[in-house]
């Protein structure tokens, strides 16, 4: 993404839960996120928004989750690490 559009006051965590785990990337944003919004990753993958929780509990240090899946479809495990995402958990 561009560094223009990832360097915003909202700091927010995606989390994309997979059947082979769950795939998490923080990102700055300069606009509250909402549902139906698309973070273009590159010149062809995009994941959407499918719902947005706001605060962490704590638990992480960011304002909002965003909770993503792949446009299209499913994306595999190289897919998601080429797009910045990392495996982790998400409780």
């Amino acid at each position: 993404m561009s560094d223009n559009l990832t360097n915003g006051p909202i700091r927010a965590l995606l989390v994309a839960p997979t059947p082979g785990g769950t795939w998490l990337r923080e990102i700055r944003l300069p606009f509250p996120p909402f549902p139906g919004l698309g973070f273009r990753l590159d010149v062809y993958d995009m994941v959407n928004v499918d719902s947005v929780e706001v605060g962490d509990d704590d638990r992480w240090d960011v304002h909002v989750t965003c909770f993503v899946s792949w446009e299209g479809g499913t994306a595999t495990d190289k897919q998601w690490e080429q797009a910045g995402f990392e495996q982790g958990v998400y409780v």
